[in-house]
Order: C-alpha cells, then structure tokens, then sequence
C-alpha cells in the first residue's frame, strides 16, 4: 500500500527475476513512458513480458491477453437493443477508448433503415468536459464529477445511461440517484461484473451488465508464457477473452400473443374451390362420354381429355389438406401435416 505502481514493479520485479522467475505477466501502469523503460529494459535481458488487462501503445511486450474494448462497446449496444428494443436516446457516461466508440456504431448502425429502430445521443450538455467553468460554477457544489454527468443527463430525459467504467456505480449514494430518478424510466447499463454490481442488478439499480473474465487474463497469461518458453514464440500479439453479459429475465412472463395466421372462416374458400373444381370435372367427363364418338372429341382424343380431367381432380384435391386447419392446437399438428403428406 506504500507504494506507487511504478515503484511497486521496481521494486518487486528485481526479486522475482532473483527468485528465478523466467516470464512476467503484469497489468500496466498508467505512465506509459515509463512502462515502455521498465519492458524494454526487461525483454533486454530475455525476460518475455506480457501485459494483462490494459496496454501501451508502442512498447516491447511480447502480447497483450484482456478485453477487446471496442467489441466490449458493441456487446453492450446489443444489451441495450435487447432491453429497450423501440429504440430512443442514450446519453454517454465515463466514456472509455474502444468501448464508446463501438458502442456508438453498433447502436446506431441500422438508423438508416425505416424497419429498424432508431437510437440517437440525447441533446444538451451533460458531461463536465463540455461545460463551461462558469456553467460549472453555477451549478456547484451538487453536480461535480461522474454524479453530476449522471444528474445531468437524468433531467434530459433519456431512455437509456449507458457507464463505460465502474466508477460511476461507485459514486457515493449512487442509488439514491437510482432511487430519485426511478420516475423517469431509464434503463441503466453498466460494465463489468463486481459483486456490488450484480448486488446492484438484483435489487434493480441497474438494467444490464456486460462483464469481462478475469480469471480467463490469468489463464491466458499463464499459456502465453508456456508458449514462448517452450516454443519461443507466440501465434498472436493480441489475445482477446470473452465476456459476460447480465441482465434479469422475470419469473413471470406476460401472455404471449402469437398471430399463428389461422385460416379461421377462409377454411369454406378452399372447400368451395375444390367444390367447384370437382364439379367441373365431372361435367367435362360427362360430356366427353356423350359426345366420344362425335369428330370435335375423337380429334382431341377422349383418352387424353379422361387423363386432363383427372390430373386437374388431383391437383385441386391439394386444396383440401391446405384447408386443414388444427386451430392452433399443437397437439392436432401431426394429423394436419400426416393429411398433407398423403
């Protein structure tokens, strides 16, 4: 707890290479300068690195194992269309590179077609970037940080908030927030799936969860470096793990109102089709019977009109498992599909 993330890995990385340690996987700090110091000087001296659960851009490491961000992003745009599946607005919370901006395209990637519903960022300012410092101060002292971003963005009435990071769900009476807005029927998406959280779905302070697997950076971690110990290298720089989504589905569902497309009174049409056919049939049988020795029926062959006659009997007699109708009961469904089969 003394110590800084940098001082932490200079301190403890010199040990484990002591204790003989041939491989590390770490998560990176946030100095990136001085983690492009700290993996270089380490690969120098042929100890693979592998960083886990964040990146540098531009540094030595041998791979990266964690989250695909933008593909986290695009998870929960699915979520939400899972959730709220009329569309509306959104309005955007600790906004993170990669999560946003997949998020973003995949919401609103169908805006463009007329069967699809639409989804559109909230307009106003909300966020504490985009305000003034005097519009900061006249809102001071209640709305500062990621609670005042979510106070903001609550009284334009979205339909959706969408939290890219945890802290948001961490801010003090966070479900008092919840609790004050609960009005306004937002549906609330966060990320990641801490205990709290997953408290916090429960009792329905949020909507919607998509988590990444920790325990899978671990294993990966622990396979990468197997491989470039045993093999001395890796097939990918990058090693993407899967996610987690949460989201609660009720006991009790409402009735589900099929339109099962039941032929209901049409059922009489097919039947007065094939009536009528029938009865055409037998008077063009008749007549040919009568008038078989006549010139105009010996020219058209009487046995071909008997094999037109009864080909139109049989085709039209497919009108009648057509107007078979089980009136929607499944358990009539065999008999109906035995019926048009034979």
């Amino acid at each position: 707890d003394n110590f800084t993330c940098e001082g932490f890995r200079e301190y403890i990385v010199p040990i484990w290479l002591h204790l003989g340690v041939t491989g590390i996987a770490m998560k990176p700090c946030s100095n990136w300068t001085f983690m492009n110091l700290f993996v270089d000087e380490l690969q120098a001296q042929g100890v693979p690195i592998i960083f886990l659960d964040g990146d540098v851009p531009n540094s030595t490491r041998l791979a990266y194992v964690g989250t695909d961000q933008e593909f986290l992003g695009r998870t929960m745009a699915r979520l939400l269309r899972k959730l709220k599946p009329a569309g509306g607005s959104y309005a955007l919370i600790a906004k993170k590179d990669g999560r946003t901006d997949g998020f973003v395209e995949e919401l609103e990637r169908y805006n463009h077609r007329e069967d699809r519903a639409h989804w559109y960022e909230v307009e106003g300012k909300y966020r504490d970037l985009n305000l003034t410092a005097e519009e900061l101060q006249q809102q001071a002292p209640i709305l500062q940080g990621y609670l005042g971003d979510m106070e903001r963005a609550a009284l334009l009435n979205p339909d959706a908030l969408i939290f890219f990071k945890q802290s948001p769900m961490r801010v003090q009476n966070y479900t008092g927030f919840v609790e004050k807005h609960r009005h306004r029927n937002i549906t609330l998406l966060g990320t990641d799936g801490a205990d709290y959280q997953l408290q916090y779905l429960n009792q329905r302070y949020v909507d919607g969860l998509v988590g990444q697997l920790p325990y899978s950076f671990g294993t990966e971690c622990a396979q990468a470096l197997f491989d470039v110990i045993t093999t001395g290298s890796l097939e990918s720089a990058t090693i993407h793990t899967n996610l987690v989504s949460y989201n609660i589905n009720p006991h009790e569902l409402p009735s589900l109102d099929v339109d099962q497309n039941l032929l209901d009174d049409v059922v009489f049409v097919g039947y007065v089709c094939f009536g009528t056919v029938v009865l055409s049939v037998l008077a063009c049988l008749a007549w040919t019977i009568r008038y078989r020795a006549e010139m105009v029926a010996r020219t058209a062959e009487p046995l071909f009109l008997y094999m037109v006659a009864m080909g139109v009997f049989i085709l039209s007699s497919s009108l009648l498992p057509f107007s078979n109708d089980d009136g929607g009961d499944l358990s009539e469904e065999t008999t109906a599909w035995s019926v048009g089969v034979c």
